[in-house]
């Protein structure tokens, strides 16, 4: 049996007097109140209550344990009211991972309006283009971009990021355009080493789904490095709309194989696999995921 319903009967027991009562308030039979109390003497080894069959009188050891077991329930009675003001207040502090520059265009100025929103929650932010270990760091929720190496976490998707082949128009006229995927492997393709594969871009054309093996001279592991050495010069990248629409737009990149489109990134909200997920975490993935219908759908090119 459950101690903690036993130790709740007995002491309605010791307070009502009678086995009959507490029957009658828990919607139970008086011989399954009777079989909590026995299975507590059993395992503390005493007799808890003085039976006769006029009325029930705790033990000396019933007296002492019910002092302690009456402190404990009203001791977790407020344990359990604190917890769950953090449930309807949304207070607490939230340890967030975001990738870096992802997050410093698209999360961080999100969160002041989720401060607006929860100002009794706090954030502990953390910058990293790394898959973090959650359990390791003491994160409550990361935020990555594309598939997941670590499958014992939860991911939901709340949103995604559209990709394009861009390139300078210096580099382009220096040399030439590709018109196929397949001659993108004469070129100096630059890639993000935090991706699962960064030598194979995988798109979608007028055929179907295809992939095309690159390489080139430069690996980089954050996407603002990405798309420095793109306007640079150095070479071809499959970038995000989020990182490269202003460079489109001052005509400082220009897309490359119009017909064909980098597959989309996924945009996951990951957290450890627990009974119950915190309130402050449901928050923040529907904030997130509301955000990106808004503002990463407005991006044009």
């Amino acid at each position: 049996m459950d101690v903690l319903t036993s130790m709740v009967i007995f002491c309605r027991v010791v307070e009502a007097g009678s086995f009959s009562a507490v029957a009658n308030e828990k919607d139970m039979s008086p011989s399954s109140v009777s079989k909590h109390i026995t299975a507590l003497e059993k395992r503390l080894g005493t007799q808890l209550l003085g039976r006769t069959t006029r009325q029930l009188n705790p033990t000396d050891a019933g007296c002492e344990y019910y002092n302690y077991c009456n402190q404990m329930l009203e001791e977790l009675s407020e344990v359990e009211a604190s917890v769950s003001r953090y449930q309807v207040e949304a207070s607490g502090t939230l340890r967030l991972s975001i990738p870096v520059t992802f997050g410093e265009l698209n999360i961080i100025p999100a969160l002041w309006v989720f401060h607006e929103k929860y100002p009794e929650m706090s954030i502990d932010l953390a910058m990293d283009d790394r898959e973090v270990d959650l359990i390791r760091e003491g994160i409550d929720l990361a935020i990555q971009i594309g598939p997941l190496a670590d499958s014992s976490m939860v991911a939901r998707k709340i949103g995604s990021t559209e990709r394009l082949f861009v390139a300078s128009p210096e580099y382009l006229a220096k040399h030439g355009e590709p018109e196929t995927p397949a001659e993108l492997e004469q070129h100096n393709c630059i890639t993000l080493s935090s991706m699962m594969t960064p030598g194979e871009w995988q798109y979608t054309g007028p055929k179907g789904e295809g992939k095309v093996q690159v390489s080139g001279n430069l690996t980089v592991n954050n996407p603002a490095a990405l798309r420095e050495a793109v306007l640079a010069g150095v070479g071809l990248a499959a970038a995000p709309v989020w990182l490269i629409h202003e460079g489109i737009q001052l005509g400082k990149l220009k897309v490359i194989l119009k017909d064909y489109v980098p597959v989309a990134l996924d945009i996951n909200a990951v957290y450890r696999k627990r009974l119950y997920v915190q309130q402050k975490v449901v928050l923040m993935i529907d904030h997130l995921r509301e955000t990106f219908k808004r503002t990463l759908k407005k991006i044009k090119v």
